[in-house]
């Protein structure tokens, strides 16, 4: 996560370092280009930034757009100070449209990474269903079937606890819902409780035990992620049931 903060934060900076030498750039023809072209050239670029980087870039690219723009081409030249009204909403309207150009770009991001995530989810439990159907032996269900949780919840590790003792965590029920108090929203999901959670493990009304995730809370996951989670729960289930007929 700081990762990707430190990347997010560089790509902003390159964006408005970006925006700074564009503006610049036509300062020789400023005459001819006139302010309102000046203006739309700079929220192409704020555009771009946006939709590469996102909410973080695509404001910093408004930000350094607006004060550039008044900076190159308002006058007084080469100052912050604006002599006219028009140049002032011109440079308001560039700062709001940008950011807001911004907020658009994120959401998208979002939205097609929440498509991304439900993917790998439902391509986790293709994978561990094959195995049930092809016959596997339960070890071989749960080895692919932890290393789906892990990857597909984010989590630490998770471990499966054979019997009826069932441990005083929050539960994932079928439908994807945990019951605690506080939920921590991480902005395209929510994460999942600092001290653990459990996926109950049951085929035919019978309880056959607990998978048990080592959460961690600096990942979002999301409804769709965690229904998935128990349907694989589910597959291996299946498994263990045919293992204990066939003993």
């Amino acid at each position: 996560m700081k990762r990707d903060l430190t990347e997010s934060t560089g790509l902003a900076a390159g964006f408005a370092c970006i925006t700074i030498a564009v503006a610049g750039a036509f300062v020789a023809v400023r005459e001819e280009l006139g302010s309102a072209n000046a203006a739309l050239i700079l929220m192409l670029v704020v555009i771009g930034a946006a939709t590469v980087g996102g909410r973080l870039s695509g404001g910093a690219a408004a930000v350094t757009a607006a004060l550039s723009f008044n900076f190159f081409y308002t006058e007084p030249y080469l100052t912050l100070r604006i002599h006219s009204g028009r140049d002032v909403l011109t440079t308001g309207l560039l700062l709001i449209a940008g950011l807001a150009v911004g907020e658009v770009g994120t959401a998208r991001s979002r939205q097609s990474a929440a498509r991304q995530s439900n993917l790998r989810s439902m391509r986790a439990l293709e994978s561990v269903g094959a195995l049930v159907t092809s016959g596997a032996s339960a070890d071989a269900v749960w080895s692919s079937s932890r290393d789906e949780l892990i990857a597909s919840l984010g989590v630490k590790e998770a471990t499966f606890e054979r019997g009826e003792q069932r441990k005083q965590l929050p539960v994932i029920e079928r439908d994807g819902r945990i019951d605690v108090r506080h939920h921590r929203f991480l902005g395209d999901g929510f994460a999942l409780p600092r001290e653990g959670a459990v996926i109950d493990v049951e085929a035919d009304g019978a309880h056959l035990g607990q998978i048990s995730l080592v959460t961690n809370p600096a990942v979002s996951v999301t409804r769709e992620q965690r229904r998935a989670a128990v349907a694989i729960a589910d597959q291996f289930a299946i498994a263990l049931k045919q293992e204990n007929r066939n003993a």
